[in-house]
């Protein structure tokens, strides 16, 4: 991949990077990886430095993880600084994901070290925002804790989460209004788990 500055950046519209090979996958469960990408994602533009203070990584190490993000075409270099002392970093123009097959025992593996490593890091924003939520302005206090198990066919289980995200969509990358600031939504669409056979219909 070209690390030129100014090249031209995926249209919003493009189709996203694809990670599809369960080695690739599981590379992305790595926290520091993930820390990068929500960073980016949210229209950040950082360096590595930067990065390392996310990471709790140094800036060698976080640099490493940079690489590996741009040469799979989630992160891409950004415009130099005015100082050009360091460069910033920003999010590739297209939209980044994975596919989570769990057709095979290696793709279900990979799917759910990534699934562990974003539940584990959506936990640790909820409790920490819970915990300090009394030092924040009144407006921002509540969060919003949503769970519910719910009897849905087949059709239903993928409406509601095609739903969900569309929820979501209009808010994506689009210019940072004032007055706001970051919220972490995630969004987990997710039959139980069979624990018994399923009943049989009774009969009218």
């Amino acid at each position: 991949m070209s690390e030129s500055h100014d090249r031209e950046r995926a249209p919003q519209n493009a189709a996203p990077y694809r990670f599809v090979n369960p080695r690739r996958i599981r590379a992305l469960a790595h926290p520091a990886r993930l820390a990068i990408i929500d960073a980016l994602e949210a229209g950040e533009e950082l360096t590595a430095t930067q990065c390392a203070e996310l990471t709790g990584l140094s800036p060698s190490a976080t640099a490493y993880h940079l690489n590996f993000l741009e040469r799979y075409g989630a992160v891409e270099p950004a415009p130099p600084r005015p100082d050009r002392r360091e460069r910033p970093w920003r999010a590739a123009g297209r939209s980044f994901q994975a596919d989570l097959d769990t057709s095979t025992p290696a793709s279900a593996s990979a799917t759910a070290a990534v699934a562990a490593a974003l539940f584990d890091a959506t936990r640790a924003i909820g409790v920490e925002f819970i915990e300090g939520a009394d030092a924040e302005p009144e407006e921002w206090r509540d969060a919003a804790l949503n769970n519910a198990d719910l009897w849905l066919t087949v059709e239903e289980f993928q409406r509601v989460a095609e739903e969900l995200a569309a929820v979501i969509a209009p808010y994506r990358r689009r210019t940072r209004p004032a007055g706001s600031r970051l919220v972490r939504i995630m969004n987990v669409v997710v039959p139980r788990r069979r624990a018994h056979p399923e009943p049989r219909s009774r009969q009218a």
